[in-house]
């Protein structure tokens, strides 16, 4: 497996990505080609163009179907020109050009509009097929992918093992009003409560227990089955819909704010949080007994408005992290944590198992890449660095896995130009940074 011709220690090196997407397709969803992900990314100008309420109104409508409220907001405001402009000022971004470089290693040279056809084309016919044949491409015998669920039968688990979101969990009685800008958040609240009731349901339960102390029992259970079902670790996105700032909280506390919302109290900021917090403590003991791993989502987001990225700030994750009870908690901080990234590191270099993953990084940024790494392999411990995309289509999987492979490789390259290592330390760092690292913490082999 040659990707490029400069590659020197990471050639030939397998690996396991360790953030992914592959496997997902929302309930109900029809499959889109590569200009879909194009005109998500393009949200945010279209948002800054019209009125907040009329653009969540179109959101919404878009989401439903409702083809009427679509066709009126468009008369009103232009919509598809915004997208349109939106499309073309982000085309010269990392997001859009890795994504092109990505379909032309799949398909060939095309025109755009050929991209977008034969993208739709593949994942109308054989989704599965696609991603394989990105896998392959990429030189990544296995993914990690974060997926709600995952069928087996079609989705090989020997290749594409899934990870689980905790948050749902967190969130049992819904969330508090949204007042802010963006789509993005209510998004994220969507999916979560989608996710918690398909668990209840699963339960055979039709809303979640009246006691917390019942509820910690079915998040135990549950967690526990999904794990027998193949998924390999647990992951925190809430930086999405709250701060990734959690306290201890004392269970007689929970079990009031818990009874209070079973009880149909609105669900207030303040106490949203209290039991969110209380829950997570619990839910991260589960996943130390049961020897899950966790991910936690780490600076920016999408493209719109919606996380805070304050809230995304790493810094805020070091209470949590202090615990003792949670000192062999694997715990696996991701997308480089932009614009958090020393941030991150200095939690990895105090904390011994804190780990950190490149997943974002080779779609988004450029340069940064690179002395992150740099940054990364320098600074911490040769175990505690793994790779990653973050992306959720097989054309971007391709072209990011090509990058950052280059990436690391240049960075090794020049560590032993430098004398940081020898030419046999950075193949051993190639490896454990490509897949070892990853294997070792998940119990996983590519063999």
């Amino acid at each position: 497996m040659t990707l490029t011709s400069d590659l020197t220690y990471t050639d030939g090196v397998p690996g396991i990505d360790h953030h992914s997407h592959a496997g997902y397709i929302r309930p109900g969803a029809r499959p889109e080609g590569i200009d879909a992900t194009e005109r998500e990314m393009a949200l945010d100008h279209v948002e800054a163009q019209i009125p907040s309420d009329d653009f969540l109104a179109y959101v919404d409508a878009e989401r439903e179907g409702d083809h009427e409220t679509v066709a009126a907001l468009e008369e009103r405001h232009s919509i598809a020109k915004h997208f349109e402009d939106g499309v073309l000022f982000h085309s010269t971004s990392m997001h859009s050009v890795s994504l092109l470089e990505g379909a032309r290693a799949m398909y060939g040279e095309m025109s755009y509009d050929e991209y977008a056809q034969e993208s739709l084309r593949r994942r109308l016919t054989d989704p599965v097929g696609l991603y394989d044949e990105a896998l392959k491409k990429a030189g990544t015998p296995m993914v990690l992918t974060d997926v709600p669920e995952i069928d087996g039968a079609q989705w090989s688990r020997d290749v594409y093992k899934p990870i689980a979101r905790l948050d749902p969990y967190l969130f049992p009685f819904g969330h508090p009003r949204w007042v802010r800008r963006g789509s993005d958040t209510p998004r994220f609240r969507r999916i979560f409560s989608a996710v918690l009731q398909r668990q209840l349901d699963i339960a055979g339960l039709v809303a979640p227990p009246s006691e917390v102390a019942d509820y910690v029992r079915f998040v135990r259970e549950s967690i526990g089955r999904r794990q027998s079902d193949g998924f390999v670790g647990l992951k925190i996105a809430s930086a999405y819909v709250r701060s990734l700032d959690f306290q201890p909280v004392a269970q007689s506390d929970a079990a009031a704010i818990y009874s209070s919302f079973a009880n149909g109290t609105e669900v207030t900021e303040e106490a949203y949080k209290v039991l969110a917090d209380y829950l997570l403590f619990e839910i991260a003991q589960i996943a130390l007994d049961l020897e899950l791993p966790i991910q936690v989502h780490t600076g920016v987001g999408h493209s719109e408005p919606g996380l805070r990225v304050a809230d995304a700030d790493p810094l805020l994750l070091q209470n949590f992290l202090d615990q003792p009870r949670f000192n062999r908690l694997k715990v696996i901080l991701i997308h480089g944590g932009f614009p958090f990234t020393d941030h991150l590191t200095a939690l990895a270099f105090g904390h011994g198992n804190v780990y950190l993953d490149m997943s974002l990084m080779p779609q988004m940024h450029g340069a940064l890449l690179g002395r992150v790494l740099e940054d990364w392999l320098t600074y911490l411990p040769g175990n505690r660095v793994m790779f990653g995309t973050d992306t959720g289509n097989a054309e971007h999987h391709v072209s990011s896995s090509n990058r950052g492979r280059r990436a690391l490789d240049r960075v090794l390259q020049e560590g032993v130009r430098d004398a940081s290592w020898s030419a046999k330390q950075a193949a051993w760092l190639a490896g454990r940074v490509m897949h070892q690292n990853l294997a070792d913490v998940y119990g996983v082999s590519l063999s």
